[in-house]
């Protein structure tokens, strides 16, 4: 009979901690949590911040030389419904990780290529559509950040309900002033432009939490 024990088979819990401490690998990835903290500045003036977010503007402009056209051969030009989904996965970082000047770069690069290039009739009303999300976001940001503390998933959700409105306002100028739309239908076009512009976030955020991770926006 053998009266030895096996030893060494079980790790102390201080030894644990320490392990798990250390471990290396990737965290969880939480897309709807809390954003890691960044430098905000409302109004940012370095290199740095106009290169990202040339950068952003870049990626926008791609991403809309489809959407647009997408638009234009689903809706007749009506809205830009799925242009409305996807410009806040570029309009949102610009803003709430550059300031000011982020959201107005990012906001109206893409409009000067979208009407060069006639993706969709309702072109001209991209300034404003752009402008009147982007920057009511970075104001938000503005409010909300704390410093040592990122944003959370409801801060900007809330930041993104109220903002998704106004970015809409233009579109319904044209249909009442240019297209004679009634109010009915002005009022059904409407809900569903920012119905789409809502359902960005669920895209946005995640996005935004990689480009943390990425080292783009200095933490």
């Amino acid at each position: 009979m053998n009266g030895t024990t096996d030893v060494g088979t079980e790790v102390p819990t201080s030894d644990k901690t320490i392990a798990e401490d250390t471990a290396p690998g990737p965290l969880p990835d939480n897309l709807y949590g809390q954003l890691p903290d960044w430098e905000f500045k409302l109004w940012p003036s370095s290199t740095t911040v106009i290169m990202a977010s040339l950068f952003l503007a870049l990626g926008f402009t791609v991403n809309m030389q489809i959407t647009e056209r997408i638009d234009t051969a689903m809706w007749g030009g009506i809205s830009p419904l799925w242009g409305l989904f996807f410009f806040s996965l570029w309009n949102m970082p610009g803003a709430i990780f550059f300031g000011l000047p982020g959201a107005l770069i990012v906001a109206n690069i893409n409009p000067i290529v979208a009407n060069l290039t006639a993706t969709n009739p309702l072109a001209p009303t991209f300034f404003a559509t752009n402008t009147l999300y982007a920057v009511p976001m970075a104001l938000w940001a503005w409010y909300f950040k704390r410093p040592g503390e990122g944003l959370t998933f409801t801060q900007i959700s809330i930041a993104h309900f109220l903002s998704i409105p106004l970015a809409v306002v233009p579109l319904a100028l044209i249909w009442l002033f240019v297209l004679n739309f009634t109010i009915e239908v002005i009022a059904l076009w409407f809900v569903a432009s920012a119905v789409f512009g809502w359902a960005g976030i669920f895209v946005a955020y995640p996005f935004a939490k990689k480009l943390l991770e990425s080292g783009v926006v200095q933490r």
